[in-house]
Parts: C-alpha cells; structure tokens; sequence
C-alpha cells in the first residue's frame, strides 16, 4: 500500500511540472521610447503620463493548454475603476472590465518563417505594415474590450463583402486572429492566455514576432464606422486605436509636422530602429529564436525546447479564405476584375442613420455595449436629424 501511495504522488508530481509552465522566450526593449516616431505626444489628460504606454518587456511561456503572454510596463498599469468615461460621469470600469483601459498590444506571429508567406498588412487602425521577412499567419490582439473589437471587424468585413456568407468570414478571422479574454493585471505587467489549438499545432519554438502598442479607445464611436464615404468599411475602422491628431489634444495622442501612425511603443532592438522604420512608413522588423533565427538581425535563443508531444494535434477544418485577402483587398493577388470594382453610390444621409441606429441596437442587444452606452451614442446619431 506505501509502495503504490509513493507512487501516486510521485506521478502526480511529474505531471504538476509538466503542466507547469514553460519559458519559451523573453525579449527587452528599450525604455523611454513610447512616441512611436519620436514626435507622437500623449493626451492632455491627467491620467496619461509619459511611461504608461512604455513596453519593457515581452514574454512568453506555455503549459499543457496552452501560452501566456506577458507584457511588462514602465508604469504601473492604470485600472478602469474610479476614472471617469466619456459616456456621463460612469466608471470606465463598466466599459473596460479587463482590468485595463489606456492600450492594445498587437503581437503578430511569423510561425512558418519563411519569407514572404503569411500577412503582411496589419489590423486596421494601425497603420504599419509588417516586413515581408516577418510575414505573419496569427495575431493575437489584446484588447480593452475584446468581444466588441471582434463584432465590429465582423461587421465591417460583412459591409464591405456582402457577398459573402457571415459565418465564412467568422471562419477566416477566427482562423488568423486571437482577441484574448482570459487576462490577468498584477502592478506593471498584463498577462492573456491563447489556447494552443488557435496555433495548429505550432509549438512556439521556432517563432517570429512583431509586436507594438497602440492607445486604446474604450468607447465606440458615435458614427459606428458606417458614414457615407468613399472609403471602404475597413479603411474606415479604427477597431478601437487612438488616431494622432495635430497639436496636444486631450483625449488622443497629439503631435506635430507630418501625421504618424498610431503606433506608440515598437518590440524593437533600439528606440533608433522604430523611430526609423515608423518614420519611413517601412515595414517592422520582427524578433525572432529558435532554428530559423540564426540570419535575422535580432535573434533570441530559445529559453525551453518545448517537445512536440506536448502540443495536441491540430484539428482538421474546411479550407477557408485567409484573413490577410479579407484585410488587403486591393493587393494584385485579390482584387477583381475592373468591371467588378465600380463603386457603389454613398447612401444618403438618412439611410446612414437608419443604419447606425440598427447596429447599435444589435450591439446592445448582443449585450458587447451597455444600456447607459447605447442611450448616449443613441442620442449622439439621432441628434444629426
């Protein structure tokens, strides 16, 4: 009986620390370089410092289900609770209830590593392009408000591909694209969880990643992305990113001389190198280990070999449309045939009321906004009659 007692715990033992989890990589970067090209300003509002938005460090690990991402700031992170909204006086706890409210951190993951296969066009609202060497086939996109970030871009690829079926183009985006729920805030670092199956069977080892912060947006905007331009649906979406506006504005980040990308704070070897790339609207340069890192400028050896065994088999799914000819429609591989791209007429203005009037009921009734949010944005469209 002792015999087979030791036994069981010594196996309960090994199978603790096998479960446990794994360091895969651990990636530094610079400290003082959240002004994305050097000339981006953070909102005049009390609570935005300088350092907020300052990436650290990244790092990621993985256990039996699947790998954490942990990102670490200059300062500690911010919690929604007690700061006012731009919707009334109300918490912006009841809008980002995530723990976390001022950015998103986009990591784009190169898993094949081989050049030029995968995406190189980024999320919309973001405003870079990935280089061709780092092309990626997953990003993770941590967000405020995750599950309202996810419908908008459905339904804005929905507006701009109505041909095809809503439940194809869920496929493509759940395919490629990780909104995180399952995240933790302690002090300065914020760690989300991606279940190992979004991967297919990709075990982290041999990885590149590009990864950037951007400032986040916790309240929709009153347009609903949907008024009458000649702008297609995803130029239009912001999908919850600060867009740079001239001079020191309050609520955005602000800045002078020629308009940058959004981007705030790049994964980058040197505050030099993302300033340059950003400035020159060049492609960003990824941070890469493993057996596939010994030519990239920025190689990281790999913490823990993590054994194949441990990855579950990826599930077979029916082909689907990649989300990267759904985000870069106009590229020479996707566009169509001259006499299929005329545009369409803008919808008049009411018809364009009516119809931001009805998403904003769907998102409430889908419960991704709430009943104080619905009200004010409500009373914002019907305010333009």
């Amino acid at each position: 009986m002792k015999s087979a007692f030791l036994f069981i715990v010594l196996m309960f033992s090994m199978l603790s620390a096998w479960a446990g989890q794994q360091t895969l990589v651990t990636i530094s970067d610079p400290s003082g370089d959240d002004h994305g090209d050097g000339g981006l300003i953070y909102p005049q509002r009390n609570d935005f410092n300088s350092g907020d938005l300052d990436l650290l460090q990244l790092k990621i690990t993985r256990d039996i289900e699947g790998f954490w991402f942990e990102a670490k700031f200059k300062n500690a992170i911010r919690d929604p609770r007690g700061v006012s909204g731009s919707v009334g006086s109300e918490s912006l706890a009841n809008f980002a209830r995530k723990g976390f409210y001022q950015f998103n951190l986009d990591v784009y993951v190169d898993t094949d590593r081989v050049h030029g296969s995968g995406n190189t066009v980024t999320v919309p609202g973001r405003q870079v392009q990935i280089d061709p060497a780092y092309a990626w086939e997953k990003v993770v996109i941590l967000t405020p408000r995750p599950e309202l970030m996810r419908q908008q871009l459905l339904d804005a690829m929905a507006e701009q591909y109505a041909d095809r079926a809503k439940a194809d183009i869920e496929a493509s985006v759940d395919q490629s694209m990780f909104f995180p729920t399952r995240i933790q805030v302690r002090g300065k670092t914020v760690s989300f969880f991606v279940p190992a199956g979004f991967f297919a069977g990709s075990d982290g080892t041999d990885w590149a990643i590009t990864a950037f912060v951007t400032g986040a947006m916790t309240v929709i905007p009153a347009d609903l992305s949907i008024f009458p331009s000649t702008k297609k649906p995803l130029e239009r979406l912001e999908l919850g990113v600060m867009q740079p506006a001239t001079g020191h504005p309050r609520d955005t980040f602000g800045c002078s001389g020629a308009m940058p990308s959004p981007v705030v704070d790049v994964l980058a070897a040197s505050a030099e190198q993302q300033a340059r790339q950003l400035s020159a609207k060049a492609g960003l340069t990824g941070i890469s280990w493993g057996p596939h890192a010994i030519d990239d400028a920025r190689p990281i050896p790999a913490a823990t070999t993590i054994t194949p065994e441990k990855i579950s088999s990826p599930a077979v799914v029916a082909p689907v449309v990649p989300v990267g000819k759904l985000l870069a429609p106009e590229s020479p591989a996707t566009a169509k045939p001259a006499e299929e791209t005329t545009p369409e007429p803008s919808q008049p203005p009411d018809t364009s009321i009516v119809k931001r009037l009805q998403m904003l009921q769907q998102l409430f009734e889908q419960k991704l906004i709430d009943e104080s949010e619905y009200k004010e944005q409500k009373q914002r469209i019907l305010k333009e009659l």
